[in-house]
């Protein structure tokens, strides 16, 4: 083989290598590109995500903050309106009537169902519940209520002492206390209590005594016009068929909401103030 051809086989050798090496570090190259726009890529996504999620945060804090505090301003009036209920209701007739103010605590409610967590959730629940009982047993006793109001507006800030149905109206309902089930039924059901308590033995002959008692010192207020007939009545069987007293129940009640309302403040102050991202 000549110089020549040996030559030109070298040159052509060498120029296939050069060849294949650029292609090579080519591939090389564009596999780097690669790896660098999908590191870019996910770097972009991961950024997106997390501002997006950022966003979506502050955004759900925000609703959440505005049912929050739209139930707790209802809330806050309902407790407001049941406490002059309880101490000025019968000096204001259209303080009875919790309907409206309650209707408002269900529309919050809904608000902080939807936008929740369930650990505020619950307690504003519980609210909600305290409130219906509260507005529901002043429907079913307030009459009572009301009427005992006038009493205690009539003797003012007299001698107490002259206030002498006090003390038969609560040996009354202390009698009632310590009947049987049964029996404490039968009166309950009742139209005559003076009749159902004549068929009860001893304890049924002592609640007469005081109720016969505490009917006659009720009519001399009956007759001075602090209180109506029907009054007098709604009194009575007030006393002789509950073994707690109105004012006691309803301000048991109130203690009740007042106490879930704080724990509600501290539920949605301690989840609004997370610092703990929420989403992923």
């Amino acid at each position: 083989m000549s110089p020549e051809l040996l030559t030109a086989i070298a040159t052509l050798t060498g120029v296939a290598l050069g060849i294949a090496g650029t292609l090579s570090a080519a591939r090389i190259q564009a596999k780097g590109s690669h790896a660098q726009a999908d590191a870019t890529f996910r770097a972009a996504q991961t950024t997106a995500t997390t501002q997006y999620a950022a966003t979506l945060e502050q955004q759900n804090r925000a609703a959440q903050r505005a049912a929050y505090v739209g139930f707790l301003a209802v809330a806050r009036d309902f407790v407001r309106r049941a406490e002059y209920t309880r101490l000025d209701g019968d000096r204001d007739q259209s303080a009875q009537d919790l309907t409206e103010p309650l209707l408002q605590v269900d529309t919050a409610y809904v608000a902080v169902e939807l936008e929740g967590p369930e650990a505020v959730l619950v307690t504003a629940r519980k609210f909600q519940r305290e409130a219906l009982e509260f507005q529901h047993f002043l429907e079913v006793r307030g009459g009572a209520y009301r009427a005992m109001n006038k009493l205690w507006a009539h003797h003012g800030d007299g001698d107490l002492r002259e206030f002498l149905v006090i003390e038969p109206l609560d040996r009354l309902r202390s009698i009632y206390e310590q009947m049987s089930r049964n029996d404490r039924m039968r009166m309950f059901c009742s139209i005559d209590l003076v009749l159902a308590a004549g068929e009860l033995g001893e304890l049924g002959v002592r609640w007469r005594t005081e109720f016969m008692q505490a009917k006659s010192l009720l009519s001399s207020y009956v007759g001075a016009g602090t209180i109506t007939e029907l009054e007098k009545e709604i009194i009575l069987r007030d006393a002789g068929v509950y073994d707690t007293s109105v004012g006691d129940q309803l301000g048991a009640g109130q203690d009740k909401m007042e106490a879930t309302l704080r724990s509600f403040i501290d539920g949605a102050r301690t989840h609004l103030n997370a610092t703990a991202p929420r989403y992923a």
